[in-house]
C-alpha cells in the first residue's frame, strides 16, 4: 500500500513536469516571470518523479557536465578574487554569470521528456502555438507606439516614465515601431524568433517537396510574416546567427535535399523565377519605405555608429582577458574592471569621455569572450565543446513529419558573437529548454568526431576573430568619429571625412588636408550640424569648463570654387545616456556668427554664454555645445570645394 501511494505521487510528479514544461513553451513568448514559476516547478516536480526518469538523465550528461562546467568555473574564478568583492555574495547572487546555472537545469529534464514518444506529439502542438504567439505578439508590437509587456501589467494605460518604442517609419500610412513582442528589448525578442524562423523554412520545404500545396501555402504566408517581423526587428545579430545554423543544416544533410525535389521543367523553373522576383520586389518596397531598414545596411561597413558599439566594448573587454587569461576575473564584475580600462582612454582623450559613458558595459556582447574575461579561457573552451555537441545534435536530426525542426537553437553560437544571450534569461532560460527537446528526441546514432560539426565552428570562430583583429587594429582616435547630420547620408560621410582626428595622427591629419572633396552647390549651400563638445570636464564630478569652444576652417590656395563665408550657429544640447533613458535631445539656439573666409586657417571661437553649475555629477546638468554650420560666397554654378574642419582635441584649435 506504502509503495503504490510513493508510486503515485512519483508518477503524478513526472506528469506535472511534464505539463509544467509544455506551459513553459506558451508562457516564455508572453511573461518572463511565469515562464520562470514554470520553468522551476517543472523541476521541482522532476525530483519526485518515477526512477526510470533518472537513469534516462544519464544520457544527456555528457553535453550538460559542459554547461556546468563553464559555470562552475566562473564560481571558482569569484572565489579566487574573493577579496576584490566590495560585498561577495550580493554582488555573486545578483549579477554573477554563475548565478544562472539554474537555468541549464531544464535542459537535461525537457530531453527526458522529449524522448518518450507519447509525448512528441503534444510537444509538437505547444512548439506551434509557442511560435504563433511569439510571431502574434511581434506583429502587435509593430504598431504598438507602447511596450507591450508593461503597458498590458499597467491595465492597458501607459504608465508615468515608461519608454515608448522605438520607432521603424511609416507603413502604409501606419507608424510602425521595432517588434519587441512582449519582452523588454528588441533583441531578446529577435533570439525568440530565431528560435523558430530555421525550422518553418524547412516545414515548407517539406511541404514543397510532397507538392502538399495547401499547406505549402500556409508555411509560406507564415514564413514571409515572420521574416518581415524578424527584418524590421533589426537583430542583426540574430540575422547571421538564422544565416549560418540554416546554411549549416542545409550543407551536413545534403544528401537529403539533393535529387528528392521535382524535376525541373521550364514551368516550374518559371514559377520559381516569378516568386523570386515578386519576393524580391517586396523586400525592395520595404526597404525603400523604411529609413531604419537603410540606415542598418549602411552601417555594416562602418567601424562604430551610436547603435553599433562593438568597437568600444571589445576595446575594454580585451585588456581585461590579457591580465586574467587563466582564472578570469571573476563573476558580476566585468563592468567594475572594464571602467578602469575606460579610465585610461578617457585620460589620454577626454573627447572620449560621452562616447564611453553610453557605451553598454554591463557585459562583453559576446557570449564566449564574456565567459573567457569572467572564468577564463577553460570556461569559454567548455562553452565551446557544448556548441560542437549541439551542432553534432543538429547535422543529426531527423527531417521527418510530425516533429517542429528546432535547428533554430543552433543560431545562438554566431549571433553570440555579437550579444551575450547566453546572460538574458528570457532567451537563455528557452534555448536550453528547447536545446532539450532537440537533444531527447533525437537517439544519439553515432557518437563518433563530427568533422563537420568542428571545421563549421572553426571556421565562424576565425572570421569572427579575424575580423575583429583587423576591426580592432585601427587607433581609438581614429574610430572616433563625431556625429555629422546633412541633408543626405552621401553629404554627411563627405563632411565627416573633412574632420580632422586628434592632433597625435599627424599622418591622417595631413592626408585629409591635402585631399580635395567636392560637393554640389546646393548641398555646399545646405546647413549640416557637427557634434561639438561638453559643457564640463572629466573627472566625475565634472567641472564646468573654462576654456573657449573653438575650432579651425582650412581653406587650400589651389581649390578652384572655395566659399568665402561662413555661417555658424552654436547650440545646446542634452546629453544622456542612450542605452538607459528614452527621450531625445532637446536643443536649443544660442547665437549665430558670420565670418570670412580667407586661404589658409581661418578660426572660429565662442565663449559660453549661460550660467552652468560649477561642480556636477555626470551627466547630470551637462550639455553639449554643438555647431550647425552653412557656407558661402561660391560660385553657384560650379562644384564647392568643401574646406577641411578641425576641432582639435576638445574644440580647442590651435595652430602649431
Amino acid at each position: 500500500m506504502k509503495h503504490s501511494f510513493y508510486s503515485q505521487i512519483s508518477e503524478t510528479s513526472g506528469k506535472v513536469s511534464l505539463y509544467a514544461l509544455l506551459l513553459f513553451l506558451l508562457a516564455f513568448p508572453l511573461s518572463v516571470s511565469a515562464s520562470q514559476i514554470l520553468a522551476g516547478l517543472s523541476i521541482f516536480c522532476f525530483i519526485f518523479s518515477p526512477k526510470e526518469n533518472f537513469q534516462k538523465i544519464r544520457t544527456y550528461l555528457l553535453p550538460w557536465a559542459f554547461i556546468l562546467g563553464a559555470y562552475a568555473l566562473v564560481f571558482v574564478s569569484s572565489l579566487v578574487h574573493f577579496e576584490e568583492y566590495s560585498n561577495f555574495w550580493k554582488t555573486f547572487t545578483r549579477q554573477s554569470e554563475a548565478g544562472d546555472f539554474w537555468l541549464s537545469i531544464l535542459f537535461p529534464i525537457a530531453a527526458v521528456h522529449s524522448s518518450n514518444e507519447k509525448n512528441r506529439s503534444l510537444i509538437y502542438k505547444y512548439l506551434w502555438i509557442s511560435f504563433i504567439l511569439v510571431l502574434i505578439s511581434g506583429i502587435a508590437s509593430v504598431f504598438s507606439e507602447y511596450r507591450l509587456g508593461k503597458f498590458i501589467s499597467n491595465g492597458f494605460t501607459p504608465a508615468p516614465g515608461d519608454r515608448r518604442q522605438h520607432p521603424a517609419g511609416p507603413l502604409f500610412g501606419f507608424e510602425t515601431y521595432l517588434p519587441i513582442g512582449l519582452m523588454n528589448t528588441h533583441l531578446t525578442y529577435g533570439g525568440l524568433l530565431s528560435f523558430y524562423i530555421p525550422g518553418l523554412a524547412l516545414l515548407l520545404l517539406q511541404k514543397i517537396k510532397k507538392k502538399d500545396l495547401k499547406r505549402s501555402v500556409g508555411f509560406g504566408v507564415l514564413l514571409l510574416l515572420a521574416s518581415w517581423v524578424f527584418l524590421l526587428n533589426q537583430s542583426k545579430s540574430a540575422w547571421l546567427g538564422v544565416l549560418a545554423v540554416t546554411v549549416y543544416f542545409i550543407l551536413s544533410k545534403w544528401k537529403d535535399f539533393s535529387g528528392k525535389f521535382p524535376r525541373i521543367t521550364v514551368v516550374r523553373v518559371s514559377i520559381v523565377v516569378l516568386l523570386l522576383v515578386t519576393l524580391g520586389g517586396a523586400v525592395r518596397f520595404f526597404y525603400q519605405k523604411n529609413w531604419l531598414l537603410q540606415r542598418t545596411l549602411a552601417q555594416l561597413t562602418e567601424i562604430q555608429t551610436p547603435e553599433n558599439q562593438r568597437y568600444w566594448i571589445y576595446k575594454l573587454s580585451l585588456p581585461l582577458l590579457a591580465e586574467n587569461p587563466i582564472l578570469g576575473t571573476g563573476g558580476g564584475r566585468f563592468k567594475e574592471t572594464s571602467s578602469e580600462i575606460s579610465k585610461s582612454f578617457i585620460q589620454k582623450n577626454e573627447q572620449l569621455w560621452y562616447e564611453l559613458y553610453i557605451t553598454p558595459n554591463k557585459h562583453a556582447h559576446n557570449d564566449i569572450l564574456e565567459f573567457a574575461i569572467v572564468g577564463g579561457w577553460f570556461s569559454a573552451i567548455l562553452w565551446i565543446g557544448f556548441f560542437y555537441l549541439l551542432f553534432r545534435k543538429i547535422s543529426l536530426s531527423g527531417w521527418e513529419e510530425g516533429n517542429f525542426p528546432l535547428i533554430g537553437v543552433g543560431f545562438i553560437w554566431v549571433a553570440g558573437f555579437f550579444q551575450c544571450y547566453l546572460l538574458d534569461d528570457e532567451v537563455a532560460l528557452p534555448f536550453f529548454a528547447l536545446t532539450g527537446l532537440l537533444w531527447g528526441r533525437e537517439k544519439e546514432t553515432n557518437s563518433k568526431f563530427s568533422a563537420a560539426s568542428a571545421i563549421f565552428l572553426s571556421i565562424t570562430f576565425l572570421l569572427n576573430t579575424s575580423f575583429w583583429i583587423w576591426r580592432l587594429s585601427i587607433p581609438a582616435e581614429l574610430a572616433y568619429g563625431r556625429q555629422v547630420f546633412a541633408s543626405s547620408s552621401p553629404l554627411a560621410k563627405k563632411i565627416e571625412r573633412r574632420i580632422l582626428p586628434f592632433r597625435n595622427q599627424t599622418q591622417e591629419r595631413e592626408k585629409r588636408i591635402s585631399e580635395t572633396i567636392s560637393v554640389s552647390a546646393s548641398e555646399g549651400n545646405s546647413e549640416f550640424s557637427v557634434e561639438g563638445c561638453l559643457t564640463h570636464r572629466y573627472p566625475n564630478p565634472a567641472k564646468r569648463r573654462e576654456e573657449d569652444y573653438s575650432f579651425g576652417i582650412y581653406i587650400s590656395p589651389e581649390w578652384k570654387n572655395p566659399p568665402s563665408k561662413m555661417s555658424v550657429t552654436v547650440f545646446s544640447e542634452e546629453s544622456f545616456d542612450e542605452d538607459k533613458l528614452y527621450w531625445s535631445h532637446r536643443k536649443y539656439d544660442l547665437g549665430i556668427q558670420e565670418m570670412e573666409l580667407k586661404t589658409g586657417w581661418n578660426s572660429f571661437v565662442w565663449k559660453e554664454t549661460m550660467g552652468l553649475s560649477k561642480i556636477t555629477i555626470f551627466p547630470d546638468i551637462v550639455f553639449f555645445r554643438s555647431f550647425k554650420i552653412r557656407f558661402g560666397g561660391f560660385d553657384p554654378e560650379n562644384a564647392m570645394d568643401l574646406p577641411v574642419l578641425d576641432l582639435g582635441d576638445l574644440c580647442d584649435f590651435r595652430l602649431k
